[in-house]
């Protein structure tokens, strides 16, 4: 495979900015798997076209080691969580949100069922911009704005009501401000009852301290973070926390201690939540399920990667209802 380099000129073909822009970093890491992870299965055989026809600029993408492998182990636990799901529930409908030039699709579909949907939303550019580089996409995907009440109604015709629904969020969450987090939490605990969701967060504290280097590469701001799962689980009702994702700790000795460290002083870490599953009772506020709950339908996962940073497991179950 050869190695994408970045465009020499003043312009960048791929016209993005701010958030949108930020997908090129993830893009890079996976065009670059093989090189960072070669004791690993995992490869992303589409990335590395994909990221040369974008015309990157190198000030654009953050190329260092840590920040390249983290990209990767996210994507490599997402893939994992989205396989085991899509193994349970064949005919479940997968939708990515902020998709951006994700090809999951591609990657896991000689392991998984045909009759998987594959779905995903994303920005009016970044919509544009992948149908040009992906013209044989898996997936089926729609400019809207996930802030938007109605964004996962307008799918409901392809996700089908009765459908179990998986909600990817990758590299989303912290661009959303606390308002448009809960308008999004919302939104698909309304239209996909049954929906598990996996996401990411980061701990306030690095949020909001402006200091990411992907804020300095791209011009995107972090709005919002969360100091764990449990934080996260409680930014709109109806969602449980079930476990944890670490990611960060993967990268390698140093980061799996300064993650250890980053944790015992500031109480952060990765969680996966529920949302209200159908057909399934509460009990009330503070309510805890047996073990079994974990395998219904209605799981959200997340995953956290630096700091506080990455990847929780979120699952959708009955409303008010914490697992530990």
């Amino acid at each position: 495979m050869s190695t994408p380099t970045p465009s020499g000129g003043d312009g960048s073909a791929h016209g993005l900015s701010g958030v949108a822009m930020t997908l090129l970093t993830p893009l890079y890491g996976r065009a670059h798997a093989a090189e960072l992870l070669p004791g690993t299965a995992f490869r992303d055989p589409a990335a590395a076209s994909v990221l040369a026809s974008t015309g990157y600029r190198a000030p654009e993408v953050l190329t260092d080691r840590s920040n390249a492998l983290g990209s990767v182990h996210r994507a490599i636990v997402f893939d994992e969580l989205t396989a085991a799901f899509c193994r349970t529930h064949p005919d479940a409908a997968v939708v990515s949100v902020g998709i951006g030039l994700d090809t999951r699709a591609e990657r896991l579909a000689g392991a998984l069922p045909p009759s998987v949907t594959w779905l995903g939303v994303d920005m009016p550019d970044v919509v544009e911009l992948r149908a040009a580089l992906l013209p044989r996409d898996r997936a089926r995907v729609f400019p809207a704005s996930i802030t938007e009440p109605d964004w996962a109604e307008r799918l409901l015709p392809l996700a089908g009501e009765r459908r179990t629904v998986l909600v990817l969020a990758e590299g989303v969450l912290m661009y959303l401000d606390p308002a448009g987090l809960r308008a999004f939490l919302t939104s698909c605990r309304s239209a996909f009852p049954a929906a598990e969701l996996v996401a990411d967060f980061f701990h306030p504290k690095v949020a909001l301290s402006g200091r990411h280097p992907i804020v300095k590469a791209t011009g995107a701001q972090f709005r919002s973070g969360a100091r764990g799962g449990r934080g996260l689980a409680a930014v709109a009702p109806g969602w449980e926390w079930v476990r944890d994702h670490r990611v960060m700790e993967r990268i390698s000795l140093g980061h799996r201690a300064a993650a250890g460290l980053f944790r015992l002083l500031a109480l952060g870490a990765p969680a996966h939540f529920r949302g209200p599953a159908a057909g399934r009772g509460v009990d009330g506020p503070g309510a805890r399920g047996g073990a079994a709950t974990a395998l219904l339908p209605g799981r959200l996962a997340v995953v956290p990667r630096g700091p506080g940073n990455g990847p929780i497991v979120v699952t959708c179950l009955p409303p008010h209802t914490f697992l530990g």
